[in-house]
């Protein structure tokens, strides 16, 4: 679980990187299941809020959610598994976004880059709604 160091280290690399304050916050801190809100706002403007889970966190990959069910071009929940389209299982009704292979993982990777990798994996989400294309046409997979 992360703790009081962990977190500050944390703001000190999303201050460092110019993320404003007032798009973030720490939920639930000192409980059992701590999480960051954060909104993303893509290039065509449509803003988002990710929910990571930091209850495992930094020693596993942190379970990041976008905080309501997306659907797909036609219209179709993501809420299940896919590998072209980069989800795991929804829970609550919420998208589950695949942000990090096993392999890729170690316990020095920071919030903010698990927040740039989803912001990319938000971008190419638009790029669907707008072609169809899965998001594997423009995201790779990390072992």
């Amino acid at each position: 679980m992360i703790d009081n160091d962990r977190m500050n280290a944390e703001v000190a690399v999303f201050n460092f990187n110019r993320v404003p304050q007032n798009i973030y916050r720490f939920m639930d801190m000192g409980t059992s299941k701590p999480w960051l809100a954060i909104a993303a706002r893509t290039n065509v403007g449509n803003t988002y809020t990710l929910r990571i889970e930091l209850d495992k966190f930094p020693n596993e990959i942190p379970k990041v959610f976008v905080t309501r069910m997306l659907t797909t071009r036609s219209g179709a929940p993501m809420s299940g598994v896919s590998a072209s389209m980069h989800t795991l299982s929804s829970e609550n009704g919420r998208t589950r976004i695949c942000h990090y292979g096993s392999q890729a993982w170690n316990p020095r990777v920071t919030l903010f880059k698990i927040y740039a990798k989803c912001r990319l994996w938000l971008e190419a989400y638009e790029g669907h709604r707008a072609t169809g294309r899965d998001l594997d046409y423009w995201l790779k997979h990390q072992a």
